[in-house]
């Protein structure tokens, strides 16, 4: 069981102050100390379809990246086959 104002040490005065609140002092309860721990499900809703955006473009991306990519590489063996020399990035060909 919790004490009374663990989480709001800037109300424990008041409670030891007078004593006729001292009984209801732990069934006192900050409504923003649960929003602040816990946001609503329509925040995380709308994080979760932000990030599921986010997903998506970056798939997109990532897939034309590849494409291009794949492109690019095509275009490199092709020069290779044409004008007969390795191209080898790694020991600064071309």
């Amino acid at each position: 069981m919790p004490q009374p104002h663990q989480h709001y040490p800037q109300y424990q005065q008041y409670a030891e102050a007078s004593p006729q609140f001292e009984s209801f002092g732990q069934y006192y309860h900050d409504p923003q100390f649960d929003a602040e721990r816990q946001p609503p499900l329509r925040e995380l809703d709308r994080r979760v379809s932000v990030l599921e955006r986010q997903f998506v473009q970056l798939d997109r991306r990532l897939s034309r990246v590849e494409r291009r990519l794949q492109r690019v590489n095509q275009r490199l063996r092709a020069v290779e086959q044409r004008f007969n020399f390795p191209f080898t990035p790694f020991e600064g060909g071309y």
